[in-house]
């Protein structure tokens, strides 16, 4: 680059260093991108031209021409939640060892706001998508996955025609959580869940009522739908607990939910699990922060977020095959707020009914 050039303000291209370090424009990509040895003498020379410079490679630009952005694109439902950013954190961790970049959006479980931000991705030019969709449903974005670049569905979606997707065992989770609840002697079980319509919250009801039907108890199943709010899933079950046959034993089937029962059994003077046990699906790290300590059902975090990237990563790719279905087994993580029901309830100190 000579010194008019400099002055002009015009930004140094790979040219340029090509000239200064007196080598080929191939030789400076090689040493930029590692695609090809270069030897060491010619490579610091490259170097020291960029340094000088201040050469910044237009990767977009060689993306293009190459077909391909090294981006993918991610949609999930809610960006507070911490089970969505472990997902997407590890995610992105993977991709980087692939060269990828994430472009990370949220549908705030909008089905109008998901279509649009996955229209943004599209023209962005994304090279793949892994989405969490606000519903099992994705027609608003989607007829057929010949309409999208290669995309697997993480979560949600599971089992949606054309689609690779990925999701944890909700059946087996949310049966092993009740029967675990069901083992201190509880008999008086409540669910609470976000959407009766998810896919994944429906297989965790399943879960639930197959559980208490084993057991003999399937007219004693209570299902409360709290919605995809805390408020709303506090409210719900403030509602239950107000009753004078109120569960003994309270099994949270979504994040938002146990944040919802853990606001509800304090607002009404409960505690837990002296009063009523709670078990939580999905671990966060706060449940061990303050005691008691939180039973939960964890889901797979790390292990879903890598069999949707190396899916991803085979379409990508261009292997062609059978549409996968993963399910992935789910922990229990037994701690402090369940235990056996007290063998009397104390007295209530909340309005009556």
């Amino acid at each position: 680059m000579n010194d008019t050039s400099r002055r002009s303000g015009k930004l140094p291209t790979i040219r340029d260093v090509a000239d200064l370090a007196s080598v080929a424009p191939a030789t400076v990509s090689n040493v930029l991108t590692g695609r090809r040895p270069v030897a060491e003498e010619r490579r610091k020379r490259v170097l020291a031209a960029v340094a000088q410079l201040g050469y910044r490679p237009n990767h977009l630009a060689a993306s293009l021409r190459r077909q391909e952005t090294r981006t993918i694109g991610i949609v999930i439902p809610d960006l507070t939640n911490p089970f969505f950013a472990a997902l997407v954190h590890r995610i992105e961790e993977l991709a980087a060892e692939s060269d990828y970049q994430i472009l990370l959006m949220s549908s705030n479980e909008d089905v109008d706001q998901e279509a649009h931000r996955v229209q943004v991705l599209l023209a962005r030019q994304t090279d793949g998508l892994i989405i969490a969709p606000a519903r099992d449903d994705v027609s608003a974005f989607a007829s057929s996955a010949a309409d999208l670049p290669p995309t697997v569905f993480v979560d949600r979606g599971f089992g949606l025609a054309g689609f690779d997707t990925v999701a944890a065992d909700n059946y087996d989770a949310a049966k092993r959580g009740c029967q675990h609840l069901l083992s201190l002697g509880h008999r008086e079980v409540a669910l609470v869940v976000s959407d009766t319509g998810l896919v994944n919250i429906s297989d965790r009801i399943a879960g639930y009522h197959d559980a208490l039907s084993e057991a003999g108890l399937a007219d004693g199943a209570r299902v409360i739908v709290g919605g995809f709010t805390v408020d709303g899933c506090r409210g719900a079950i403030e509602q239950e607990l107000r009753r004078a046959d109120r569960p003994t034993a309270i099994f949270s089937a979504a994040y938002i939910a146990t944040l919802g029962a853990i606001k509800a059994i304090r607002a009404l003077d409960l505690e837990f699990p002296d009063n009523i046990s709670l078990l939580s699906f999905d671990d966060t790290d706060w449940m061990m922060a303050l005691r008691p300590y939180v039973s939960a059902v964890a889901q797979p975090v790390d292990e879903m977020a890598a069999e949707s990237w190396r899916l991803l990563k085979q379409r990508l790719t261009g292997a062609v095959g059978d549409v996968a279905r993963v399910r992935l087994p789910c922990s229990l993580q037994v701690r402090e707020s369940t235990r056996p029901p007290s063998a009397a309830k104390p007295k209530r100190r909340f309005g009556s009914t």
